[in-house]
């Protein structure tokens, strides 16, 4: 597929009726429209089509495990009978904190409270309209949206379940886009780069919006399926952001009780647009976000019934989950990179000796295997975008290839010496993480640095307000970082959010004038070959500098699921963000 060209031009009219594809679906489709036919890739593990579940009570016009193939992994699917409504629970490590959904970096309420106007599948990335009917571009500068018609708010103030329209899309997407507000976007928006290029959204009519670019962006459609994408209304912003039990939009769920630091629940909304038959509609009465930070507590609470899903098991956990009766394990690749990041603000960061020889200290294999199995080597772009330099090359890197370690070490220890920092003496910085997950990485890369620069001083620093980690990365006034970031569905937007001088996720400040234009000339690429030729290149070169942002690895997507939650095989992936809000619509219960 690597070598095939994605399709013409985007300057002919294409046209998009109820299906779209993604880079990594089917090879003849254009960046900026899309052909009237399409097929998905893969298998299932034990799943198949709808002819497969029509007697069981589940959705009949959906395809399970749609795109997977048994080398991703396993992806168990559920044929047991359904039975609606009860309760789903999932572990969560806080109960939200920042929930505009313009600057949160995930897990915002919205994900469960709103909906997008399409989303990717896990595997494949073909985009499928979800609010949307369809979408057109015109010419290379003009998009069509086109909305289902009659889509009810949730019956909450400050919208009272009154129709959701074209005119509210049109002002989130100028949100997103920060023409609202550049100022604030520039600065706390986490994603707004995606939409690089939009100038205006106008509503045509009540179900119409027609979308303004002055240069071309092929990637608009993957930035809108991204999972924090939510469509919301002028009254949510006007009514704000700070009180989780005044949310209101179109969404699967309702919010019903916030227990701050504790447990969040959401009922399912009973004029949701979506039909059950065609999935996406939750088979579920409620869902539960139960607070656990503790590894072992949340394997407790899985053995005991208390929630339904683990994820990210680890070696040690394996017997103890698996002897749960009926447990179902999936096991794919995930879209998030584990990551060490420097802030160049700070004089001792910028000479690019010192950050080559952080990249080339760290041992990214004795760090990943306790971990948990399946996890990939991970560069600057995420592997599993065709155009990336695959996992296995990037093992055969300087500082990646464990069998170079020694070497790679000796290097870098010569590398800081040069750079005036022998046995790292004279670099100090405070390491900050959030969440259990990252501290426990973040202490292992101190030992790792401690080991191989016996004078550095490093300070790890766990923050549990989850608002103030963010608020210190959008003001970039952190030293450094372990932690997790997301990958969007789109190689280009993904590289931009990231890598150029206005990404919305470039915490590190870091701004280079051949990056900018080497990601200019991406996201006006239209073809397969030519954004590989353009990613790889980056990509090495990135790394050869001294990389501010070090991918340590992709995690897995390793689960343990319940042997009564139906549906999972719908929304795991890559790309389907299984742990997100927006996945749990996609789920039901079954007999046991």
């Amino acid at each position: 597929m690597a070598s095939e060209r994605l399709g013409s031009l985007m300057g002919r009219r294409a046209v998009l009726r109820g299906a779209g594809l993604g880079l990594a679906g089917v090879a003849g489709a254009a960046l900026f429209g899309c052909s009237n036919g399409s097929s998905s890739s893969g298998g299932s593990s034990g799943g198949g089509t709808s002819a497969d579940v029509a007697n069981n009570g589940a959705p009949k016009n959906i395809k399970r495990a749609d795109g997977f193939d048994p080398k991703f992994g396993q992806v168990p699917v559920n044929e047991k009978k359904v039975i609606r409504g009860g309760s789903f629970r999932r572990q969560a490590a806080d109960t939200s904190r920042e929930n505009d959904p313009e600057v949160s970096i995930a897990l915002s309420d919205w994900e469960y409270i709103g909906d997008r106007l399409a989303y990717a599948n896990g595997f494949t990335m073909k985009i499928t309209p979800d609010m949307l009917v369809s979408y057109e571009w015109i010419d290379k500068l003009n998009l069509v949206l086109k909305m289902r018609p009659g889509i009810k708010t949730q019956n909450i103030a400050p919208l009272n379940g009154r129709i959701y329209t074209a005119k509210d899309v049109a002002f989130s997407i100028k949100r997103k886009a920060g023409l609202l507000d550049p100022k604030t976007a520039a600065t706390k928006y986490a994603r707004y780069a995606q939409f690089d290029g939009v100038t205006d959204a106008v509503a045509v009519d009540d179900t119409t919006v027609k979308v303004t670019l002055s240069k071309p962006n092929g990637s608009i459609m993957s930035a809108l399926s991204d999972p924090r994408a939510i469509m919301i209304s002028p009254e949510n912003e006007q009514l704000g952001f700070k009180d989780p039990m005044k949310f209101a939009s179109t969404g699967a769920w309702i919010p019903t009780s916030y227990v701050d630091g504790t447990r969040q629940t959401f009922k399912a909304n009973p004029d949701y647009y979506r039909q059950w038959d065609d999935g996406g509609r939750p088979g579920f009465d409620t869902i539960e976000k139960v607070v656990i930070s503790d590894r072992g507590s949340i394997i407790a609470a899985f053995l005991s019934g208390q929630i339904d899903v683990v994820s990210a098991v680890q070696p040690q956990e394996e017997s103890q989950v698996q002897g749960v009766k009926g447990v179902q394990m999936s096991l794919t690749p995930g879209p998030t990179w584990d990551h060490f990041a420097v802030n160049l603000k700070m004089p001792q960061f910028q000479d690019d000796r010192v950050r080559q020889a952080f990249q080339l200290t760290v041992d990214y294999k004795s760090f990943s295997d306790p971990l948990g199995k399946g996890w990939l080597y991970a560069g600057p772009i995420h592997a599993m975008f065709p155009e990336a330099i695959p996992p296995e090359e990037i093992a055969k890197l300087p500082g990646y290839n464990p069998a170079t370690k020694a070497a790679d070490i000796a290097n870098a220890q010569k590398l800081m010496e040069a750079a005036g920092f022998p046995q790292g003496q004279g670099i100090a910085f405070k390491q900050i993480n959030s969440s259990a997950a990252s501290l426990d990485s973040s202490v292992r890369l101190k030992e790792m640095w401690d080991k191989a620069f016996p004078k550095i001083k490093v300070e790890v620093s766990a923050q549990s307000d989850y608002a103030q980690f963010t608020n210190n990365l959008n003001s970039r006034t952190f030293e450094a970082r372990s932690y997790n970031h997301t990958s969007v569905p789109d190689a280009a937007i993904d590289a931009v959010t990231y890598y150029h001088t206005k990404g919305g996720r470039n915490y590190q400040s870091y701004s280079k004038p051949w990056a900018d234009e080497a990601l200019d000339k991406l996201v006006a690429a239209t073809t397969l070959e030519e954004r590989k030729a353009i990613i790889q290149p980056f990509e090495k070169r990135y790394i050869a500098e001294g990389p501010p942002l070090l991918q340590i690895r992709h995690p897995a997507d390793y689960l343990a699921i319940a042997s009564h939650i139906g549906g999972m095989d719908m929304n795991v992936g890559p790309w389907a963000y299984n742990v997100y809000g927006v996945s749990a619509r996609w789920n039901w219960q079954t007999e046991k």
